[in-house]
């Protein structure tokens, strides 16, 4: 089945698709501006690009549901709407087809909603008839669903577990960008009827039909890299070679770097570090707002005992393997205000919303989040954390 690749309503290049879903065959490139960035270098690169973007068969209940509706993969689930999302510009139409991407786009035209989050109701557009799903196209593994409240769209995520902490982080985490002066996306709790945690998080999405979400991969391989140039320099190289400001860029990093320690977000890979770009020009206008910062606040860590050398051995992912690691990038260590950092007081206020959490677990994040910030205080003043990291250490104790 030969399909067009398109860029709202710009024919980009020619694609074979087989019934799956899949693509069998790479045709001709008709606009070789217009290609996604992901994998750019490569003469295939648009096939991997078609692989990650439909939505993780690990997320939430996706397999179930896929089943349920006799979609065998999640390429075909992409395939059936189009490739269509609501962060950038491209779908596929079959060749010669009269549809318009003022048609089908998610972006103006309503779609059904819902779908992996089906017990959540909200007041919203009544005309949900249209096929298209943006559903299909949703990264991450964790249960998350489009929604339209009156008219905007917003992003619903759920928990891995039956605790609301990853939520709890957003909206935490989110306030205390927020704090700092920089821009985050802004999350709120939402109470989630028929799942085993109390609380989600929504959120208005910051993509628009003029600007465009492209994330740190899709940067770094937009362009080849030289064996001796880190990832994390390249992405700067790239950023400033389509309009942005390296330094700009470079801050923005080192900020976010900074914040994910304190909050010990072990989830910062390059597809949870963006860029916004032009719809039009196709120059990158900004660097996004801070997003996905969930799984922070030792999420998941069942930890009786917790030592400087541990608060100190935390893996990161992303431009390196460890937080200290990625602490070595930072050249200006004062981006962050310890001073507008949210209180002890506020993670607790947070965290007791959650109806399953206990009072220890409370007491635990609150008191390695002390002592996060004593830590970074210490980073500040240029302690070298490395070799704190086997010093003998103050101790938190917590009983799960």
């Amino acid at each position: 089945m030969i399909y067009e690749l398109m860029r709202k309503n710009d024919s980009v290049m020619l694609l074979d698709f087989s019934s799956s879903g899949d693509i069998n065959k790479v045709g001709k490139i008709l606009n070789a501006e217009l290609l996604p960035l992901q994998d750019r270098v490569s003469h295939r690169g648009i096939v991997s690009w078609w692989r990650d973007r439909a939505i993780p068969i690990k997320q939430g209940s996706i397999k179930q549901m896929l089943l349920t509706n006799g979609v065998q993969t999640p390429e075909m689930f992409l395939f059936k709407n189009l490739g269509l999302s609501l962060t950038d510009y491209y779908w596929v139409r079959p060749l010669g087809a009269r549809i318009l991407w003022e048609q089908v786009n998610l972006f103006n035209n309503d779609f059904k909603e819902n779908l992996l989050l089906g017990n959540l109701k909200l007041q919203h557009n009544s005309n949900d008839s249209l096929e298209y799903q943006p559903n299909s196209s949703l990264q991450g593994n964790l249960e998350k669903t489009w929604i339209i409240d009156n008219g905007i769209r917003k992003l619903v995520k759920g928990n891995h577990a039956e605790l609301s902490s990853e939520s709890i982080n957003e909206v935490l985490i989110s306030e205390a960008i927020k704090a700092q002066g920089k821009q985050a996306a802004t999350y709120d709790l939402l109470h989630v009827k028929g799942k085993p945690y109390d609380y989600g998080c929504i959120s208005p999405m910051f993509t628009s039909l003029s600007l465009e979400l492209v994330s740190a991969y899709a940067v770094i391989t937009s362009e080849v890299k030289e064996n001796h140039v880190s990832s994390y320099e390249h992405f700067i190289s790239v950023c400033s070679n389509n309009g942005l400001d390296r330094d700009i860029v470079r801050e923005y990093l080192e900020f976010e770097i900074q914040m994910d320690f304190i909050f010990s977000n072990r989830d910062r890979h390059l597809t949870n570090i963006s860029v916004l770009r032009d719809a039009d020009t196709l120059q990158f206008v900004s660097m996004a707002p801070i997003y996905d910062s969930g799984k922070s606040m030792m999420f998941e860590k069942d930890i009786k005992e917790v030592t400087d050398k541990l608060l100190l051995s935390q893996p990161a992912i992303g431009f390196a393997n460890s937080e200290l690691k990625l602490l070595d990038l930072v050249q200006n260590r004062k981006l962050v205000n310890i001073d507008l950092l949210p209180s002890p007081e506020r993670v607790v206020e947070l965290y007791s919303k959650d109806s399953q959490v206990t009072e220890d677990r409370i007491k635990f994040v609150k008191d390695v989040y002390e002592r996060k910030i004593d830590l970074y205080d210490r980073f500040q003043h240029g302690a070298d954390l490395n070799k704190l990291k086997f010093a003998k250490a103050y101790t938190v104790k917590c009983t799960l």
